[in-house]
C-alpha cells in the first residue's frame, strides 16, 4: 500500500514539474511572439508611411482586374479616395480608347515582357489626365495571381508635349510664309536646289538656275573670283565656315541687292564634304534703313547740342539781366534809393515777381535739359528739417496770402535731421506745394504734413481743397511741358515741368511720389524718401 502511495506521488511530482515547464515554455515563447508581433507591426507601419507619402501610385489588382491595393496618391491623381477605389475593377478608370492596348499591355506584362505602358485616365472631375506604368506579375506557388504596379502623373509632360508639337506646327507655318531664299550648291559650286522664295527675288524661274555655276550667274562680276577661291578652300576643309555673313548677288533684271547668308556644310556618312545648304534674307532695304537712321542720329546728335548750345547761352543771357532787374526792384522795394508812393510800391512789386516767376521758369527748362541728358546728380548730406521747413514756409505763404488762402504745416514726426539732397528736396516742396496754391480757389485751404510712416523715411501729404483732377487726367500732370488744359485761354498760367520735375526729383533721392484726388473734392500729393545714411 505504501508502495503504490509511494508511485503515485512520484507520478504526480513528474507531472507537476512538467506542466510547470510548459507553461514557463509557453510564458517564454508568447514574449518572443509579441517581440515578432511588435517588429511585425512596426515594419509594417515603417513601409505604409513611406508608401503613403509617395506621390506615385502604387496598386496591385488580381487576376479579375479588381484593386486589391492602393495608397493615397490615387486621390491626387483621380480625385478618388482610395477606399473608393479598392475593390472596383481598373477597367472604370479606363479611357475607353485606350483600354484595348491597356489590356494587352497586361498580358505581356503577365508573360514576363517587361513593358512600360502609358494611358488616359478619366478623373472624378470627368476630366482626361495622362498616365504612365510599370509593372510585374505577382506568383503564388507558381501561378500568377495578379500584378503590382506604379502609377505615374505625367499629365504636365503630355502638356509640354503638346505645347512643344504647337511650337513645332506653329515654325513650320512660319518657315511655309516666310521670305527666305533657300539655296544649295554642290561640291563645285552649282546650284542644285532653290526655293520659289529665292527665284521670286532674283528674278529666274527654277529650270534657269538650276544646274547653272551659283559664281557667274548669281554673284556681280568684281566679287567672283575672289568668292569662288573661298567657296574651293571651304570645300577641301582649307578654310573654316562662316556661318553667317552677308554678300551683293545679281538678279536677272542686273540689279545688285545685299543678301545676308546663314550657311550650314552638307556631309556623307562618313563626313566628306558634299555641298553647302544656305538660307539668304535680302536685307537691301534694311541696309538703307540703317544708313538713314545713322544719319538721322547724327542729325539728332548735332540738334541736341545745338539745343544744349541754346540753353547754356539763355542760361547765361537770360539768368544775369533777371538777377539784376530782381536785386534792383529789391533795393526800390525796400527803399534803399528814397521812397516809393503807393502806386509805385505796387508796380515795383508786380516787376519784381514777374522776375521771379521768369527766373523759375528758365530754371527749370534748364532742369528739365538736365534730366533729359542724364547729367542731374545728387548731392547728399545732413540737414535740419525744421530749418527746411520754415524756408519753404517764407517761400509760399506770400502765395497764399495773395488767394486768402489758409497754408498749415504740420510737424508730426520726431525726425530732426534729414540725410538727402537739401536742394532738390526743398523743390519737391516748393513744386508741390505752389501748385497746390495755384489750384486753390480764393479763401482755401491747403495743409503740409510731415510724418513718419515706417523706420527711415519721411512722409510728406500737400493737401488742397482745389478743383481736383480726373482719372484719366493724372497721368498728364508728372510729363513735362503737359497740362490739363492746354488752350491758350486756360486759368492757371505756367508751362507744365514743376510736378515732372518734382516726380524726377522724388526718384532721384530714392523715393516716389502719389496722387489721389477727385474733381471739384482736391487733392492730396504724397512723396516719400529715405532719410538715414543707410
Amino acid at each position: 500500500m505504501n508502495s503504490k502511495n509511494t508511485a503515485t506521488d512520484k507520478k504526480h511530482s513528474n507531472a507537476k514539474r512538467t506542466n510547470t515547464f510548459l507553461r514557463s515554455r509557453v510564458r517564454h515563447l508568447s514574449k518572443e511572439l509579441e517581440i515578432v508581433r511588435k517588429e511585425l507591426v512596426r515594419t509594417q507601419d515603417f513601409y505604409n508611411e513611406r508608401l503613403e507619402n509617395l506621390n506615385d501610385v502604387v496598386f496591385t489588382i488580381d487576376n479579375e482586374g479588381i484593386f486589391t491595393y492602393l495608397n493615397s496618391a490615387i486621390e491626387n491623381m483621380t480625385g478618388y479616395k482610395k477606399e473608393e477605389v479598392i475593390g472596383t475593377p481598373y477597367a472604370r478608370y479606363i479611357h475607353p480608347e485606350d483600354l484595348p492596348g491597356l489590356v494587352e499591355d497586361i498580358r505581356l506584362t503577365i508573360a514576363g515582357e517587361r513593358k512600360p505602358y502609358m494611358f488616359r485616365v478619366i478623373r472624378r472631375s470627368g476630366d482626361i489626365s495622362y498616365v504612365h506604368t510599370t509593372s510585374r506579375p505577382i506568383i503564388s506557388h507558381g501561378k500568377v495571381t495578379g500584378i503590382n504596379g506604379l502609377m505615374v502623373d505625367i499629365a504636365l509632360l503630355k502638356q509640354i508635349e503638346m505645347n512643344l508639337r504647337q511650337e513645332r506646327d506653329k515654325a513650320q507655318k512660319y518657315l511655309d510664309v516666310v521670305a527666305v531664299s533657300i539655296l544649295v550648291t554642290d561640291i563645285n559650286g552649282n546650284i542644285i536646289l532653290i526655293n520659289r522664295k529665292g527665284c521670286e527675288i532674283l528674278g529666274y524661274k527654277e529650270s534657269e538656275l538650276v544646274g547653272k555655276d551659283y559664281f557667274n550667274i548669281i554673284l556681280p562680276e568684281d566679287t567672283r573670283e575672289t568668292a569662288r577661291e573661298e567657296y574651293r578652300k571651304l570645300m577641301k576643309s582649307e578654310t573654316s565656315l562662316n556661318v553667317s555673313f552677308e554678300s551683293p548677288v545679281l538678279t536677272k533684271d542686273r540689279e545688285i541687292r545685299t543678301f545676308e547668308w546663314s550657311n550650314i556644310l552638307l556631309e556623307d556618312t562618313n563626313g566628306n564634304i558634299q555641298g553647302l545648304l544656305a538660307s539668304g534674307n535680302d536685307i537691301t532695304d534694311r541696309k538703307k534703313a540703317v544708313k538713314a537712321i545713322l544719319m538721322a542720329k547724327a542729325l539728332s546728335d548735332n540738334a541736341s547740342q545745338m539745343k544744349k548750345d541754346f540753353i547754356t547761352t539763355m542760361s547765361h543771357e537770360l539768368r544775369t539781366p533777371l538777377n539784376h532787374i530782381i536785386g534792383y526792384s529789391d533795393i526800390l522795394c525796400k527803399g534803399d534809393l528814397g521812397p516809393l508812393n503807393t502806386e509805385q510800391k505796387s508796380c515795383m512789386d508786380i516787376v519784381a515777381r514777374s522776375g521771379g516767376r521768369l527766373l523759375m521758369l528758365i530754371n527749370a527748362i534748364i532742369e528739365h535739359s538736365q534730366i533729359e541728358e542724364g547729367k542731374m546728380g545728387t548731392e547728399k548730406k545732413d540737414f535740419l528739417l525744421l530749418s527746411v521747413i520754415k524756408n519753404i514756409e517764407a517761400s509760399t505763404m506770400p502765395l497764399a496770402q495773395q488767394k486768402e488762402i489758409d497754408i498749415h504745416f504740420n510737424l508730426e514726426t520726431g525726425i530732426k535731421k534729414i540725410y538727402s539732397d537739401e536742394s532738390k528736396f526743398k523743390t519737391i516742396l516748393y513744386d508741390l506745394i505752389s501748385n497746390a496754391i495755384k489750384f486753390t480757389p480764393a479763401k482755401g485751404t491747403v495743409t503740409i504734413k510731415f510724418v513718419s510712416r515706417s523706420k527711415g523715411t519721411l512722409t510728406v501729404i500737400v493737401e488742397d481743397t482745389g478743383i481736383g483732377i480726373s482719372a484719366e487726367n493724372q497721368n498728364k500732370l508728372f510729363k513735362p511741358f503737359s497740362q490739363i488744359d492746354s488752350s491758350l485761354t486756360r486759368n492757371f498760367d505756367g508751362v507744365g515741368l514743376g510736378l515732372y520735375i518734382a516726380k524726377e526729383f522724388t526718384g532721384m533721392i530714392g523715393g516716389n511720389i502719389q496722387l489721389e484726388s477727385k474733381p471739384g473734392k482736391g487733392s492730396i500729393f504724397t512723396f516719400t524718401i529715405p532719410v538715414d545714411r543707410q
